[in-house]
């Protein structure tokens, strides 16, 4: 991650089915700090969690990606297009359009919600120089079944949580709307997520890109268990590869886990 520049996290993946979740065990088991039943993929609900903590800590240590999603149609027995991406455009549909407004972040993910949010009437991806004041945050939600909940996400953790109007309308949707504000005191990223009950337990989600806000002085610092985790999964890997791999690999590890390091230096 440090060294490949990669600028995408598949947030909406390939093990969000339409059909019953069934791969549940294996993947390499999440860490406790992020307080997931068993190995983190036993429910749909806990791998969900698992890959939205994962690019959280990333984002925690500075690297701006920007979500997208995916679905191995043809691998596994997920329809085209079940988790997919939204790119906001402000003029007509191309491809070039549509990749610009993905690599600049103004999208959300979503495997049923549509969620539309703005900051100060910028979409997701906005980059804003912090100032000593409130911004103005909106979210509006429409989704097929009522939303269980909506949350702002503030490096990493819900701050706060709503509750859903889930007001009809006359589609026959459900529609939610919340106006709140921020004020940041340190460099910081926000997002939006939304959940929606489905029958059978089941749910959907939605979720946007991030918008970010850099305060002079105070850089973003990661929580100590996200980086020291990031660093561990890497230094676990190069060990894996050790004897398989090409030389130029193990140094490419080395230099990814000893980045991580020092980034845990500023860690809180």
């Amino acid at each position: 991650m440090p060294l490949l520049k990669v600028d995408l996290f598949e947030l909406a993946n390939n093990h969000h089915w339409e059909t019953e979740y069934a791969i549940k065990n294996w993947a390499v088991p999440a860490p406790g700090w992020m307080g997931l039943s068993g190995s983190g993929t036993e429910t749909e609900r806990d791998w969900t969690l698992y890959g939205f903590q994962a690019y959280y800590a990333l984002l925690d240590c500075g690297f701006r990606l920007r979500p997208s999603a995916g679905t191995a149609n043809g691998v596994h027995p997920v329809p085209l297009g079940f988790s997919r991406v939204y790119v906001h455009l402000d003029g007509p549909f191309s491809y070039d359009a549509w990749m610009r407004g993905l690599a600049a972040g103004r999208s959300f993910v979503t495997t049923g919600p549509m969620i539309f949010a703005k900051v100060e009437d910028e979409w997701a991806g906005a980059r804003f120089t912090a100032k000593d004041a409130n911004y103005r945050l909106s979210c509006t939600v429409l989704s097929e079944q009522p939303l269980e909940a909506i949350e702002l996400i503030v490096n990493g953790a819900v701050r706060p949580r709503f509750d859903p109007e889930n007001r009809p309308t006359a589609a026959g949707s459900f529609e939610t709307v919340i106006s709140t504000e921020f004020k940041p005191t340190e460099s910081s990223w926000l997002a939006w997520r939304c959940f929606e009950k489905r029958p059978g337990g089941r749910f959907r989600f939605a979720h946007t890109a991030p918008w970010h806000f850099d305060v002079p002085g105070k850089p973003i610092r990661p929580r100590r268990v996200e980086v020291e985790w990031l660093a561990a999964r890497v230094k676990e890997e190069m060990e894996r590869s050790r004897g398989i791999a090409p030389a130029e690999l193990i140094e490419d590890y080395r230099t990814a886990q000893a980045i991580y390091e020092e980034i845990a230096k500023t860690s809180r």
